[in-house]
């Protein structure tokens, strides 16, 4: 099982609307890319909706990235039958991809654990009066 972990107490704007807070990924006792990773959480969260959705809708075989905005690293999802993705967990370095870690996991649980993220942060969003194209482009994708 995996979890998207963000801390709504992290989120901040600066004056140009980008929005940065904590998100990783836990799955076990193990974070990616760290645990406290800070990053664009608004755009992440947008391209991971959208990525969620193309594998759902894709055929077997079909591969699809799950990218931070900071750092080198990212999430490659390969869809193994309808219900299924093969999860591997990656660092791009200088000598090419080191494969971190991999998981098999339910499309439809990723989907849900996505959606929750994206739903918990755009509530503490709203409550913070927040307003930028950024939320807006989020929340036409957990709809």
């Amino acid at each position: 099982m995996i979890s998207i972990v963000v801390d709504e107490s992290s989120l901040e704007i600066n004056n140009r609307k980008s929005i940065t807070g904590e998100i990783y990924l836990q799955f076990g006792d193990s974070f990616f890319p760290e645990s406290n990773w800070n990053d664009f959480i608004v755009v992440v969260l947008t391209w991971w909706n959208k990525s969620i959705r193309i594998l759902e809708n894709s055929s077997v075989g079909v591969s699809q990235d799950f990218n931070f905005m900071d750092g080198p690293f990212y999430v490659r999802g390969v869809k193994k039958d309808s219900k299924q993705i093969s999860l591997s967990f990656n660092r791009r370095n200088k000598a090419g991809l080191e494969v971190i870690a991999s998981l098999d996991t339910e499309i439809d649980s990723l989907k849900k654990t996505i959606a929750e993220a994206s739903i918990k942060v755009l509530k503490e969003m709203h409550a913070k009066n927040w307003a930028t194209d950024d939320i807006e482009e989020l929340k036409k994708h957990i709809q």
